[in-house]
């Protein structure tokens, strides 16, 4: 479990749960997250279907419990798989726990610190997202910063300038943030791992990236018009690194405007 360093929580934490979320896989030959299922909840039932994408992963294993590929689950309790990743509210640490998280003892059901936490542990290869969505003609995504540890001494190039980040800038960039600022979004070029690399930056000084499942989306966000996001949480130094920001899209798409044009997140 993550250290308990407070979480600073805004307005929006008091929004109804989302209803749907992406459950992310870690090939553990190439490192890379695929959208391998969904997981549901209307507040009595639990559903889990597997996606276009884990079907097209060639030795892909159905998850424990789950059934198998192209089989929808519908359960009372939230699957046993996922309910590894939920502290029970029996334990002596759990108000403190969930604190982190933006969330009160009273409140904090297993879904909500699924969708809160991203549902990762050390060493696994689960983990969550919100299920990112287009409606009424704004995109809309929430979802935490990515590979927050390893901006520092990073060369980025942006516009065509190298800017490399102190850890000393990178940490006042972070601590200076409080929930419901804007933060940018900005191609990053010439990035050896993700070409598609989209890297959020405060006041000009990179503080992480969108989650690489999102970057292409956001590039292309990115070729028409300027986009921001506001903050949702900022956690302390303590925490674990992947824990340190949620960030949130909410702006105009464009026409015709998709988060998953092949269709890989979709239900088999």
């Amino acid at each position: 479990m993550p250290s308990h360093t407070l979480l600073e929580a805004s307005a929006s934490s008091v929004d109804p749960p989302a209803q749907e979320l992406l459950v992310l896989w870690q090939h553990p030959l190439s490192r890379e997250i695929l959208p391998v299922g969904r997981l549901s909840f209307n507040g009595t039932t639990y559903g889990f279907d597997y996606t276009v994408a884990a079907s097209r992963i060639e030795g892909f294993r159905a998850l424990s419990g789950l059934g198998m590929l192209g089989q929808h689950t519908d359960s009372a309790l939230l699957p046993a798989i996922f309910r590894q990743r939920v502290m029970e509210p029996t334990r002596p640490d759990f108000a403190a726990y969930v604190g982190t998280l933006g969330l009160s003892a009273a409140d904090a059901t297993p879904w909500e610190q699924i969708l809160e936490s991203g549902g990762g542990r050390a060493g696994d290869t689960l983990q969550f997202m919100e299920m990112p969505v287009v409606r009424g003609g704004y995109a809309r995504a929430r979802f935490f910063a990515n590979g927050v540890r390893h901006i520092p001494g990073h060369v980025a190039v942006i516009a065509g300038h190298t800017l490399v980040t102190s850890e000393e800038n990178h940490e006042h960039a972070l601590q200076s943030l409080a929930p419901g600022d804007i933060v940018s979004v900005v191609a990053e070029e010439a990035n050896k791992v993700d070409s598609q690399a989209a890297l959020v930056t405060a006041s000009g000084t990179p503080i992480g990236w969108v989650p690489r499942l999102l970057a292409p989306a956001f590039r292309r966000l990115l070729s028409s018009r300027p986009v921001e996001l506001s903050v949702v949480r900022r956690n302390g130094p303590e925490s674990p690194s992947h824990l340190r920001l949620v960030l949130e899209l909410n702006a105009a798409a464009p026409s015709g405007f998709t988060f998953d044009p092949a269709g890989d997140w979709n239900a088999i």
